[in-house]
């Protein structure tokens, strides 16, 4: 069965640097994840990127692919706010097995530091629905709502919430890239400044220069003595743009996840106990735990339990965020995507597993728990 593969991976620098672009940290990436397949800049013939907020740009892929000097049969920008990263490597893959082309490379990037936007802030909110940017909410205001609708429902303790980001700075000490290193304890959480009742500081995702990439291409197409990551099974779904719009956020807890990821098990032919590693989208840890029932890995309201247990540390048994994730590594769901491609082939530096994964659940979340998108990744 012929399927879609991720022959490399490639990450940008992340040093603030005034005056570097996105599309700079985007060739990087681009370069990296191209010279890590063992391909050239000639082999690609296809291009999908994310956007911008720091930039404008009419069309990010066809910028990048001027600087690289590549002329694509196949292009796109994508935007899914911050579902993008999982996303664009899903159009890739249906790119490349529907034939628009041959190798595609999916790139994100964003200079949201150095780039030295005036509102950054502002940028992100006007990704909520217009009567929502019109009352004034910020995304940390919609996602503390949500929060707290999930502790009353469930009991759920602010322990509870606070022992995911304990759980992936963890992760992050090991990381020499990841943005903060320095092991944090619950109580640090919960002394750390209320960013939105219920959520702190230390619960809120980071804001980081970053630029992703990876090489995508069918399996028949594999050079040889390589070691792809095949890409058994994706899906994507949308739920709402307002949370207005959708009650289940509030009454059952279900998100638009639960039915991405029930596609890509479906599409893999496996289920959540198959799972060797997961990299979750954590905007907020409210996300991780309610993603984590969604998925089913847990069950309603025990994702806190399951955290605390260790489910998600890398010697226990599904490894998570196993880079520091948004909450202590840096900014973009596409470097979930990248570390688990370079924890699958083993060349994770100093942060690799012990024991090599050999599948993988990668998700990106968009929007207020609106766009989910979910891959299953495998070895063979």
């Amino acid at each position: 069965m012929v399927n879609a593969v991720i022959l490399g991976a490639g990450e940008s620098d992340r040093t603030p640097s005034p005056g570097r672009t996105a599309i700079d940290m985007g060739v990087e990436a681009a370069l990296g994840a191209i010279r890590d397949a063992g391909l050239k800049i000639a082999d690609i013939d296809g291009v999908v990127t994310g956007y911008s907020l720091a930039e404008r740009h009419l069309d990010f892929s066809a910028d990048l692919a001027e600087s690289l000097g590549i002329r694509p049969l196949w292009s796109q920008t994508n935007s899914r706010s911050g579902a993008t990263g999982s996303s664009i490597v899903v159009n890739a893959a249906l790119a490349v097995l529907g034939g628009a082309c041959t190798t595609a490379l999916a790139v994100w990037a964003d200079n949201r530091v150095s780039g030295n936007p005036d509102d950054m802030a502002g940028a992100l909110a006007a990704s909520l629905s217009a009567f929502e940017v019109a009352s004034g909410p910020l995304i940390t205001t919609s996602y503390g709502l949500i929060a707290q609708s999930y502790m009353s429902r469930w009991a759920a303790t602010a322990e509870d919430l606070a022992s995911v980001a304990v759980q992936f700075r963890k992760h992050a000490g090991l990381n020499e890239q990841a943005k903060y290193r320095a092991p944090i304890t619950v109580d640090d959480v919960l002394s750390s400044p209320m960013a939105s009742s219920p959520l702190h500081r230390l619960e809120c995702a980071l804001v980081t220069d970053y630029g992703g990439a990876v090489v995508v291409t069918r399996s028949d197409r594999v050079p040889d003595a390589h070691d792809p990551v095949h890409i058994l099974g994706f899906g994507e779904a949308l739920s709402h743009s307002s949370i207005l719009r959708n009650p289940d956020l509030f009454t059952t807890g279900h998100t638009a996840a639960r039915r991405s990821s029930s596609l890509a098990f479906e599409m893999a032919g496996l289920g959540p106990a198959d799972l060797d590693m997961a990299q979750i989208y954590d905007c907020f840890t409210i996300t991780v735990l309610m993603l984590m029932e969604d998925f089913g890995l847990c069950g309603r309201g025990e994702a806190g339990a399951a955290v605390r247990d260790g489910l998600l540390d890398r010697e226990g048994p599904l490894p998570s965020n196993t880079n520091g994730g948004l909450l202590s590594n840096a900014s973009g769901g596409i470097l979930h995507v990248t570390e688990a491609v370079r924890q699958m082939r083993g060349n994770a530096g100093s942060h690799q597993l012990a024991r090599r994964p050999e599948t993988a659940l990668v998700h990106g979340n968009g929007g207020i728990l609106g766009a989910q998108t979910t891959m299953i990744l495998g070895r063979r």
